[in-house]
């Protein structure tokens, strides 16, 4: 299992590095995030990262025990359905996600430990409309592999 602090930190340090991500939040269940999103103000983008899930990969013993993390963060807009349609929504953000991208294979390329275990050819991008009713953006998917 990844150390789960160390992986707050470089989510928060991604935001922190992309200037129109107004806020970036930990959730790990469906209730959690719909009083936080209500919070949420209306054209601003949030990067949300879930806690990820281990599973064990099978080993021919303790020496070679692995786990494959299955991570997934969410970049959304909270919009006004009434000025705007979703398509327009995802067109705002999609240029984060592709950033998010650019320095997540950057930074594995570094070294960054919290990366070392990435496994690019999981990468998955997939829009997101309807979310909570007044969101839309993109989510991430990736397996980050750890001992």
């Amino acid at each position: 299992m990844i150390d789960l602090k160390n992986y707050r930190l470089y989510w928060e340090g991604v935001a922190n590095r992309i200037p129109v991500i107004t806020s970036c939040m930990g959730v790990t269940v469906d209730e959690e995030m719909g009083g936080t999103l209500q919070e949420i103000l209306t054209d601003s983008v949030t990067l949300f990262w879930i806690v990820p899930n281990a599973q064990t990969r099978k080993g021919s013993g303790v020496d070679s025990y692995q786990e494959d993390n299955t991570c997934v963060i969410f970049v959304m807009t909270k919009y006004d359905r009434q000025r705007r349609r979703a398509v327009e929504a995802l067109e705002v953000v999609q240029p984060v996600i592709e950033c998010i991208k650019e320095l997540l294979m950057e930074d594995m390329a570094s070294g960054c430990p919290t990366l070392a275990g990435l496994d690019v050819g999981t990468l998955s991008t997939i829009p997101e409309t309807g979310f909570y009713n007044d969101f839309a953006g993109w989510s991430l998917g990736f397996t980050l592999k750890s001992e």
